[in-house]
């Protein structure tokens, strides 16, 4: 068994939230949750993901996210977290935006593996827009760019870089892609890189993807599909 510490608590990264430097509307709540089935070097689990956001203001938006990661085997390396955010908006130009985050997280499933499941801070800096490309027929596009830092009290360090580009293909549907790279204490570094179809129906929205890691020392592949609502 001691041949999967390792790759468990690698597993035990987040799937990459729904961050983006957009702020919400004033009194606008939208709310998230995504399931996911994960392979790490043969090793099976399910991770259940629920994320929320709620405009204070025009210009300021809080963000709540739980996780928990459970395996099929070896149930004693099931992880859980939790983080709490400010996100400060800024309208920089027609389409593009800016951001500043700031927060309290915990747990490996949010901080991140090899330690890093004490109390901590995030701060993020984002920046993203969105347009249209194209001639006589336009294609509705955006794209983001972020990059945080964290430390918890153990003195575990993670920095990331987040990176998105969406295009509307049909009507409501979307094909989004994004890439995350981390950097930080032991076991840290590695790199994700995630596709999904997102279906924005009447009153919320669907997606459906896929997620592959290339870590250190594992690979890592997962299936997920989520269901969200602006209210």
């Amino acid at each position: 068994m001691l041949r999967w510490v390792p790759i468990c608590f690698a597993a035990a990264w987040a799937l990459p939230a729904s961050a983006s430097p957009w702020a919400r509307g004033d009194s606008e709540l939208y709310s998230r949750l995504a399931l996911s089935r994960h392979n790490v070097e043969g090793l099976s689990g399910t991770r259940i993901d629920a994320y929320s956001e709620y405009g204070l203001t025009e210009d300021w938006t809080v963000t709540g996210k739980y996780e928990g990661l459970y395996f099929d085997r070896f149930g004693e390396f099931n992880r859980d977290g939790w983080r709490v955010t400010a996100r400060r908006g800024f309208h920089i130009a027609e389409g593009v935006v800016a951001s500043l985050e700031g927060g309290m997280l915990q747990g490996e499933a949010i901080g991140g593996a090899a330690g890093c499941d004490a109390f901590g801070a995030e701060a993020r800096i984002g920046v993203g827009q969105s347009s249209q490309l194209g001639g006589k027929t336009k294609m509705d596009i955006f794209w983001f760019a972020e990059g945080a830092l964290r430390a918890h009290d153990d003195d575990c360090m993670r920095e990331r870089l987040e990176i998105g580009f969406g295009q509307r293909v049909y009507q409501d549907v979307w094909l989004v892609s994004q890439a995350w790279f981390d950097q930080g204490d032991q076991n840290a570094a590695s790199s994700k890189y995630q596709l999904e179809y997102l279906w924005k129906a009447q009153g919320f929205d669907v997606s459906a993807g896929t997620m592959l890691e290339f870590g250190g020392e594992f690979d890592e592949s997962a299936f997920f599909i989520s269901f969200a609502k602006t209210f």
